[in-house]
């Protein structure tokens, strides 16, 4: 059964694994993102250590009639089962914080990621538009 938790600095070795990229660069934002008042960043953990890991970012903005929402993003996990976990949490903790509305970032690619995302209450409802600067 894997545990929920806010990610701490010690993680980061486990994040990179995860994530396939080197630790440092993780370390970095890592620090920066736990020192950020509007990004939740957790980890799921079970017996054998971190299993994954989800970030929510919560923004208030003048659209919506200046409503708050919230971005799940960066959705990492070793099996199906830890993602529903970290879905979960990440639509629990959006309603904690008075979200309208939880935008999930995650590519439209697999039709399978469309389907089970589904499962969660979750409608493809925009394309938008990336810059890479």
């Amino acid at each position: 059964m894997e545990v929920i938790r806010r990610a701490r600095a010690t993680d980061v070795e486990a994040l990179a694994r995860l994530f396939g990229a080197p630790g440092e660069p993780l370390a970095v934002a890592l620090r920066e993102l736990m020192n950020t008042p509007h990004v939740t960043l957790v980890v799921a953990e079970d017996d054998n250590g971190v299993v994954g890991t989800a970030q929510l970012t919560v923004l208030r903005g003048l659209a919506w009639e200046g409503a708050t929402r919230g971005l799940l993003e960066g959705i990492r996990a070793a099996r199906r089962g830890v993602t529903s976990a970290l879905l979960t949490w990440g639509i629990d903790e959006a309603r904690r914080r008075r979200c309208s509305r939880l935008h999930l970032d995650s590519g439209l690619a697999r039709a399978d990621l469309r389907d089970f995302y589904a499962r969660f209450g979750f409608e493809q409802s925009y394309q938008g538009f990336t810059r890479v600067l």
